[in-house]
């Protein structure tokens, strides 16, 4: 009786097949292992860098952002109060001009908010002892404080020249004291915003009347869950999350992902087309014993599974072997953080690497399919070949 299973090990590891043979099942075997890593290891970089910059832009402007009340006290009353909703902190918003003692002037976005919740949302230390005096306090980023040579505890100048009189046509100008500098290394912030305190903004922005929204930070609840829960109570609310807002950055970032996944299949490619030709190889060198099974009774389907199993076993082991050793570089860079990187760089510290069971469910996929294409290809030689000529 032929036994199906014995026979494709059989035939990989009988001794009498020559040094070539072996030797290409062996490349075959480290490119599919080499794919496989390579496609974990990038793809989990991928991620990670993509999950630390949601997290800081997040970390910097909430999960959602709402705007376009009609009746603002009341509707900030009901919605800071709303299940999963952790803070609700209203802002102003403003282009102005910041002007150093030296005379430099930068054109940025006033950002006004309530300064206690500076620590709690918006994850910035203020230094409310910087100088015991009464002239305002406002935060700047460290690149807009390199572009004006100021540092903390520097006095600046701020206008709002969308608020200026008519009249008189003289721009209302505020004296404040730089508290903090902060350094988010992520997209244009540490380039664009300022925080202003409330009542600051407030007596500069006399052309707003009230707030031009609500950032919301939640607390163990979806953003569509969130996001239906407030238009549910307020449906003509304009309601915005951070993926809306950055959506061109993350649809980058994606193609990214897509176009370093298909390069790096091109390793496994390479490695299908030399596993054709191991199994070719393997069909010319056993010729003699397929005739044999061919006597015995076997079909040219039996003998096409056996060049099925074989494929899998090489394809397979090899790439299981592979996934487990990217796998593994990621659990030990993500438990020893063995992988720095250099800060005034890049905005973080250390190699990020995310893997999540999408990624190795695709991977998985697509190795095994192009096994079973590379087995199909070499199956169609079965078919072609008169095996009772080779007795």
């Amino acid at each position: 009786m032929i036994n199906k299973f014995k026979l494709p090990f059989g035939f990989l590891r009988a001794k009498e097949m020559p040094g070539p043979g072996k030797l290409n099942i062996w490349i075959s075997m480290l490119g599919f292992s080499l794919g496989c890593i390579a496609l974990i290891i990038s793809i989990s970089i991928l991620n990670g860098f993509e999950g630390k910059v949601k997290k800081k832009i997040i970390s910097f402007e909430g999960d959602l952002r709402i705007s376009g009340f009609r009746n603002f006290e009341k509707e900030l009353e009901i919605i800071k109060y709303m299940n999963g909703i952790s803070y609700a902190v209203p802002f102003k918003k403003r282009k102005g001009l910041i002007i150093a003692k030296n005379e430099l002037k930068e054109m940025l976005t006033f950002k006004s908010i309530d300064f206690r919740y500076l620590k709690k949302f918006y994850n910035i230390d203020d230094d409310d002892k910087v100088k015991n005096d009464n002239i305002p306090r406002i935060i700047i980023g460290q690149v807009t404080a390199q572009k004006l040579s100021v540092k903390k505890g520097d006095l600046v100048k701020i206008i709002s020249p969308l608020d200026q009189n008519l009249s008189f046509g003289i721009p209302k100008i505020k004296q404040c004291r730089i508290s903090q500098v902060f350094h988010t290394k992520v997209l244009d912030f540490d380039n664009q915003i300022v925080f202003v305190p409330e009542e600051i903004g407030n007596s500069l922005f006399v052309r707003k009347k009230k707030p031009d929204g609500i950032d919301i930070r939640l607390g163990g609840l979806s953003s569509l869950d969130a996001k239906q829960q407030i238009l549910d109570k307020f449906p003509y609310l304009n309601i915005t999350s951070w993926k809306d807002t950055h959506h061109q950055l993350f649809e980058a970032m994606k193609l990214e992902k897509i176009g370093t996944f298909i390069t790096l299949l091109l390793i496994i490619l390479v490695a299908c087309f030399n596993l054709v030709s191991c199994l070719l190889l393997i069909i010319v060198q056993k010729i003699k014993q397929f005739a044999i099974l061919k006597v015995l009774g076997a079909s040219d389907q039996v003998l096409k599974s056996l060049i099925l199993k074989q494929s899998l076993l090489i394809g397979g082991i090899s790439s299981l072997f592979g996934l487990g050793l990217g796998l593994l570089i990621v659990f030990v860079q993500n438990s020893l953080e063995i992988m720095k990187l250099p800060s005034d760089i890049y905005f973080v510290e250390v190699l990020p690497m995310e893997i999540n069971f999408n990624d190795i469910f695709l991977i998985n996929f697509v190795i095994v399919f192009m096994i079973l294409i590379a087995a199909k290809i070499a199956s169609n030689k079965i078919r072609k070949t008169n095996f009772l000529e080779a007795i």
